[in-house]
């Protein structure tokens, strides 16, 4: 596993843009590309504002990333003030593939077992991630195994280990994948976490998420769910998960990882989630 460098400031420069450059997005301040940093291919993010808040939220992102060591989470090489410096991942999103169409059960359930992994890893060192979306699930090689999954992203995540949430009392996420509870304003709870992995596995699963007006469920005014996708021995598994209420989501990322073993089983299907 790599580990994370400090580099000072002065050789910010280290991390540069390929020509052409291939900028992915600018968003919030921020600007993410691959570049080319220690004679390497990397993943770069940015800061591009001189807002003070924009700069601790960028630093309190580079210290959850430097927190964690997993092969299933893309790990920080080097942070400076205004980069943070991640290996590139070749391959496609997870978004980019359930858009050509629902994922197979074999499929959807090597990808979840696999973020379930990376998850564990995250709540076992005290962070919750936030925002688990198939735009942040990355396919290393564009295979769906649960061994090539990739996870990404801690802009909005909370560490237990950091003396103060830069965006507690936020509501910060992604509609379609908060839990309700996030939406409310609570912070640091896994089981929020377990909600987004239960809507990732229906997404893959029927090509959507659960829930076409989003905002609706999340206030209370809405409980219209679409039909459970997938084999009816996954249902047990997404109805816990996409539970309103998150006692009655499975109790961690291991016993909902556990679960859909034993769903993959029942299908004839272990060696997707072994």
């Amino acid at each position: 596993m790599d580990c994370v460098q400090q580099v000072p400031d002065s050789q910010l420069t280290e991390a540069r843009s390929l020509e052409p450059p291939r900028v992915l997005a600018v968003r919030g301040g921020i600007q993410s590309e691959v570049g080319e940093w220690r004679g390497r291919e990397v993943f770069v993010k940015t800061l591009l504002t001189d807002d003070p808040q924009a700069a601790l939220r960028f630093e309190h992102e580079g210290q959850i990333a430097a927190g964690l060591d997993h092969p299933l989470v893309v790990p920080l090489l080097a942070q400076t003030r205004a980069q943070l410096i991640f290996p590139f991942v070749p391959g496609p999103t997870l978004r980019e593939r359930v858009e050509h169409g629902p994922l197979s059960p074999a499929e959807a359930l090597g990808v979840t077992c696999g973020v379930l992994g990376a998850v564990t890893h995250l709540h076992a060192r005290g962070v919750t991630h936030h925002d688990l979306k198939p735009e942040n699930v990355l396919l290393a090689g564009g295979s769906l195994r649960g061994e090539c999954v990739r996870l990404v992203d801690f802009g909005m995540s909370h560490s237990q280990a950091l003396p103060h949430d830069i965006h507690g009392g936020t509501r910060m996420g992604t509609p379609h994948f908060m839990a309700p509870e996030q939406f409310q304003g609570v912070r640091g709870d896994p089981r929020s976490d377990l909600y987004s992995v239960g809507v990732l596995l229906f997404d893959c699963l029927a090509g959507h998420p659960p829930y076409e007006d989003a905002l609706g469920w999340l206030v209370g005014l809405c409980d219209d769910c679409a039909p459970l996708p997938g084999p009816p021995e996954l249902h047990p598994v997404l109805q816990a998960a996409l539970s309103r209420d998150p006692a009655e989501r499975p109790g961690s990322a291991a016993e909902m990882r556990a679960a859909l073993r034993g769903a993959a089983r029942a299908l004839g299907l272990e060696a997707a989630c072994p």
